[in-house]
């Protein structure tokens, strides 16, 4: 059954930045984007490469990674470029304080 979990605080994740952090043996993305922070699986669903070690375009809430260039909606998880065309999973998250909180 899915729990909310304490991954990180606010101040472990860059702004406008992204971090991973491990939990169980699962990696998660956490992405920061002016006051809203995003979760999602850190790894591409194109090949094994850790998204957190990619780029992120906050202005269109995208992350890019860093093995073959697939985009995704952090917001959504949406394969947005080729080669991906899988989705990535998206976790919902909760701030309570400093502390960041995301349901897996």
């Amino acid at each position: 059954m899915p729990e909310f979990v304490r991954l990180a605080s606010i101040d472990e994740i860059p702004a406008d930045g992204m971090r991973a952090f491990e939990h169980e043996g699962r990696r998660i993305a956490l992405y920061r984007i002016g006051d809203e922070i995003y979760a999602t699986d850190d790894i591409c669903s194109h090949e094994y490469a850790h998204l957190s070690e990619g780029w992120l375009e906050p202005e269109d809430y995208t992350v890019e990674c860093p093995l073959h260039g697939s985009r995704f909606d952090i917001r959504t998880g949406a394969a947005l470029t080729l080669p991906a065309f899988a989705p990535i999973a998206v976790y919902p998250v909760r701030i309570e304080g400093q502390d960041v909180l995301v349901e897996l």
